[in-house]
């Protein structure tokens, strides 16, 4: 039987690259490379065409909330569907239905007939996908490298997904201005047979753990495991918070480019890409950073430095510095969340993996665009600034009085 108390999680041993030896690892790799980089493509293009239909920041926080609405209530149930069933199959299935939905949305802007309406229900078909597709893909990372080298192929997911965070929007940016958004959404879903081909051929072995509980008795044991983990549990809730408060102040930007900097294209761009560039410098970062400082501390650090960064970008009217506070800040945000994802998949024993990183699916996912909804509609009364002020100061309170009410976290190698 499993223990709820929290083993000491051991220091940071496994080199940064070290999971690309295996096979199957790097065709999954250079797969969601391309992939990303086009689904990046997607949400600069989409977040310019809300606003550009409607120049009403709420808007970009309705279809966020659209698209997280089915990870709040689907995600703890993928995870036992996770636990259960080829992560890999499950991965193919949710990667051909996203490719359709992209090919849809290029269909009506090609067309001339896309409506705001017709993002809000695609990107709420999206989020269905994505509350099984998101625990899935963190869960398989086990399965391609092993647990010796489960901490890089965690940094270099990370690696991946933010290198595409760059890719993506700089790409976007040309293109929005060269040729507009259908080409944006076309090609995203073009760059989903990169990764449908990569899991096609690559072979890894499942194990199923069933336990004989039905699915809700399934899901009420991952629920209780985490809620009586000494540090998966507060883990969790730091997630949530950033999902909801930090984190969202980037849903404005679209706003915040054209409404502050007067800017619409480039300056989203430029500070979409530069989130991106601090974000890959921080997945290089997680496993020195771990070993130097303590990956308890790194979380606690980040937590406070995002916080204050977030303020600073906030107060800024000129392109150039926004671009380096955001460069900075998603520096921040990734640090902090990537040894946060690693400290859980250390922590989590792998006949709760699937279940546990439903939860944290669930927290981005799920509860961040409520969060975004929220934020546009505040935005709408006090301003875009100020909005996203109020919302970056509560989520890095929110966030110190959990790591000071939680030692365990602190002390985490």
């Amino acid at each position: 039987m499993t223990t709820l108390a929290s083993p000491q999680s051991s220091p940071v041993q496994t080199k940064t690259l070290a999971a690309l030896q295996y096979p199957n690892f790097r065709l999954y790799f250079f797969g969601q490379v391309i992939s990303l980089s086009g689904t990046w493509m997607q949400v600069i293009a989409q977040g310019w065409l809300v606003f550009h239909l409607t120049q009403q920041e709420v808007w970009l926080g309705i279809v966020a909330a659209a698209a997280g609405l089915p990870s709040l209530l689907l995600s703890p149930f993928a995870g036992v569907l996770v636990d259960r069933y080829p992560r890999r199959t499950i991965l193919i299935i949710s990667q051909t239905i996203q490719m359709l939905l992209a090919f849809i949305l290029a269909a009506l802007t090609f067309a001339g007939v896309v409506q705001v309406y017709h993002i809000v229900g695609l990107a709420f078909l999206l989020g269905v996908t994505n509350a099984i597709d998101a625990p899935s893909r963190q869960s398989i990372i086990v399965e391609l490298v092993g647990h010796k080298d489960l901490s890089s192929g965690i940094a270099l997911n990370a690696i991946m997904f933010n290198g595409a965070r760059i890719i993506g929007p700089a790409v976007a940016g040309i293109l929005l201005n060269q040729v507009g958004p259908a080409w944006c959404f076309a090609i995203n879903g073009a760059s989903f047979l990169a990764v449908i081909f990569m899991l096609v051929i690559m072979r890894v072995a499942f194990i199923p753990r069933p336990n004989g509980l039905p699915p809700l008795k399934r899901l009420q044991e991952g629920v209780t495991f985490s809620r009586r983990h000494m540090t998966i549990a507060p883990l969790l809730l730091l997630a949530v918070t950033a999902a909801i408060f930090i984190v969202n102040i980037s849903t404005l930007l679209p706003a915040f480019a054209d409404v502050v900097l007067h800017s619409p294209v480039d300056g989203f761009a430029a500070m979409s890409t530069a989130l991106g560039v601090g974000a890959l410098l921080a997945a290089i970062s997680v496993t020195p950073m771990g070993r130097r400082f303590g990956r308890g501390r790194v979380v606690m650090m980040m937590s406070g430095f995002v916080a204050v960064i977030g303020l600073m970008v906030t107060r800024m009217t000129e392109v150039t510095p926004s671009v380096i506070l955001m460069t900075l800040f998603g520096f921040g945000i990734i640090l902090q969340f990537v040894t946060v994802n690693t400290l859980i998949q250390d922590e989590v024993p792998d006949e709760f993996r699937g279940r546990v990183m439903s939860l944290y699916t669930l927290a981005w996912f799920g509860f961040a665009p409520f969060g975004a909804l929220a934020l546009g509609s505040i935005a709408e009364h006090i301003g875009t600034p100020d909005a996203m002020a109020l919302f970056t100061l509560a989520g890095g309170g929110i966030s110190l009085l959990i790591l000071a009410r939680s030692p365990g976290v602190r002390r985490l190698r």
